[in-house]
């Protein structure tokens, strides 16, 4: 569901383009490591090769990718480069519906990195040329028409990448030597080996490695090593033993001739160099830890924005040798001490011989979730409810904490107390220290973030047919079986007797909507839906009006046109609105259903609508019958 995700979540933010850049390169030119301020699409055109952090990919002619805030962008030329850059934000409306909000949290297409190839390339071409021309126009009403070119854009790239959703992207060749050689330069690395990693001959790899980038991979990684050597001399004290060190060069001697064979001059002379030049141009003109594995110059595009103000500096990275240097002395320092502490303390004890600690067995088990099968605790302590929070206090479970959305509901009021807030902080949900993790979020490199921190038991909403299927599952997760099993027999015991009292007031061929409107949005649930959906149909056993396609009941939610409002609406309808009943009755459309008219229908925020766990659903469940109840019951 990741692109039709996408799709829906670009169908409503409200999108602002912030600024549009043209950069052109000469062959071995490049900018190196400037940050995106907002997210962008960057479209190339020529060779060379693109990195965003540690990512990397080669183009000869057109490459088209998509970076997030914050990520770093590396432009390498083999050849002469034009690149566009189009940097823009996007927000979604206060009003949307909570789902897109929650899509979003869980998987930000706006702040992913990725790079395709167009297959529209001549279209796509004159669509760039287009935002950047109206952009750099005087009048303002150019900036209108950017926003008309920026959508047909995002069209052609959503439509490509639905195509491209069924097949694995691999990375090329080249693209995967790059990654290597970036993350081992440091290391002793022959041809011989690469070439044995990636199953490859030497010759072919070597060769088919330079036909990409201008260079052999062993000429590469003296590159990088120099680019690396250039920034520490530049920008830290450290001596050129400990450099040359740090870039993978042990003989210092063989570090200077390789050095002035680079660069021209030796590594003393280089420092010299730009001592003499920091003195004549300003800190934020040059930023020397910007120098590139190539020769060239340094560009960075400050951004300032109406609503945000973005300014790159560049500070984060002048200090890194120090950083290493101190974390080096540092490390060296607890280990002396540790030691010291470690011969003090055999000398004291060492008459008293003391039996080691045994580790204490956890029970485990093995549960199903998205991503497979999960080793976890087979009685968790320590419970952290990024979602599924109701249910888990509906076990009897005290969770350490909860998400911050669904520590908002109005149904788990006095559930909560003393329970976290876990907000997106990693840091904190550490600090929580959770031997289980719970979320309901379907991407994989969140489920592997939390994995890192405790066994994560992910599972999509959906999952779960019926409210039985879902507390019947965490009971097993949480080794709750029999307090899920009497839950059960509670609620049913309730529910049995209120869907009783329902059906014997309301006639049999009835029908009920539930839907959802804003800003003349419709939505419509179906049985395994919040907003009432589950409530109505699932549980009270009413039925939805035959109109309404079997597909639309299906699944979460879906949209439909207002002119099938009509169509769709039943003798009742349970409505998620802002809107008053007067000002339905007042709209040409909404007024003219007889359930409108009727005021026969059940107005409720999204605040109250959108949970549907096992306790909130018991108090909708409640609430609804009583509506209905009262509407067919004749006043004494």
């Amino acid at each position: 569901m990741g692109i039709q995700n996408d799709i829906k979540l670009w169908d409503q933010v409200q999108v602002r383009v912030l600024d549009v850049r043209l950069i052109s390169l000469a062959t071995y030119e490049f900018i190196r490591n400037y940050v995106l301020p907002t997210s962008a699409f960057v479209y190339v055109q020529g060779r060379g090769q693109v990195w965003l952090d540690e990512e990397v990919w080669t183009t000869n002619q057109f490459l088209l990718l998509h970076g997030g805030k914050g990520r770093r962008l590396t432009l390498e030329a083999t050849g002469v480069m034009e690149v566009h850059l189009i940097l823009y934000k996007s927000t979604l409306p206060s009003n949307v519906l909570v789902e897109y909000r929650m899509m979003l949290n869980q998987r930000n297409p706006f702040e992913e990195s990725w790079a395709t190839v167009p297959d529209h390339t001549l279209e796509l071409r004159e669509l760039v040329r287009n935002i950047h021309e109206c952009w750099s126009g005087q009048e303002r009403v150019g900036k209108i028409q950017v926003k008309v070119y920026f959508f047909q854009l995002v069209q052609l790239v959503l439509l490509q990448r639905s195509r491209m959703s069924n097949e694995v992207q691999q990375p090329s060749l080249t693209d995967q030597v790059l990654r290597y050689i970036k993350a081992h330069y440091r290391e002793s690395i022959s041809l011989d080996s690469l070439a044995q990693s990636l199953s490859y001959s030497p010759q072919y790899l070597s060769r088919k490695f330079k036909e990409q980038t201008g260079c052999t991979p062993t000429e590469y990684v003296i590159r990088l090593r120099m680019g690396e050597a250039r920034s520490l001399l530049a920008s830290t004290e450290a001596s050129l033993q400990e450099i040359a060190a740090y870039v993978g060069y042990m003989d210092p001697f063989y570090f200077n001739r390789i050095f002035k064979k680079e660069i021209g001059i030796t590594p003393g002379q280089y420092r010299l160099k730009q001592q003499e030049n920091s003195k004549s141009v300003s800190k934020s003109t040059l930023n020397a830890t910007n120098e590139s594995i190539v020769t060239g110059g340094d560009e960075r595009y400050p951004l300032i924005d109406d609503d945000n103000h973005y300014q790159y500096k560049g500070d984060e990275e002048i200090n890194m040798f120090n950083h290493f240097k101190s974390a080096i002395m540092s490390l060296a320092l607890v280990l002396t001490l540790s030691a010291c502490g470690t011969a003090q303390q055999g000398a004291e004890t060492s008459e008293v011989a003391a039996e080691p600690e045994q580790p204490a067995v956890v029970e485990t088990q093995m549960v199903n979730t998205t991503f497979g099968e999960v080793e976890i605790p087979a009685h968790p302590e320590r419970v952290a409810a990024i979602d599924y929070l109701g249910t888990v206090l509906a076990l009897g479970v005290k969770p350490i904490g909860g998400g911050q959305f669904l520590m908002n509901s109005p149904y788990l009021e006095g559930h909560m107390d003393g329970l976290e807030t876990i907000g997106d902080s990693v840091e904190q949900l550490m600090e929580l220290e959770p031997d289980i993790i719970i979320t309901l979020n379907p991407d994989k490199a969140a489920y592997e973030k939390y994995s890192k921190i405790a066994p994560t038991v992910s599972i999509a909403s959906i999952t779960f047919p019926t409210l039985k299927d879902e507390v019947n599952y965490f009971g097993k997760v949480l080794g709750k079986e029999a307090e899920a099993e009497k839950w059960l027999a509670d609620f049913d015991e309730e529910i049995a007797k209120i869907k009783q009292e329902v059906q014997s007031v309301v006639p049999a061929d009835a029908t009920f909507s539930v839907m959802q409107e804003y800003d003349r949005q419709v939505f419509i649930f179906g049985n395994q839906s919040g907003r009432g959906g589950r409530n109505i149909y699932e549980l009270l056993g009413l039925q939805a009006p035959k109109n309404i396609p079997s597909e639309l009941m299906q699944g979460a939610y879906h949209e439909f046109s207002i002119e099938l409002l009509s169509k769709y609406a039943g003798d009742y309808i349970v409505l998620t609105s802002k809107s008053q009943l007067k000002d339905l009755q007042a709209d040409p459309i909404w007024g003219s259903l007889p359930a409108i008219k009727n005021g026969k229908v059940y107005i409720w925020t999204e605040e109250q609508s959108w949970f549907r766990d096992p306790i909130a659903l018991l108090k909708q469940t409640q609430d609804l019958a009583e509506w209905i109840i009262g509407l067919n019951t004749p006043s004494k």
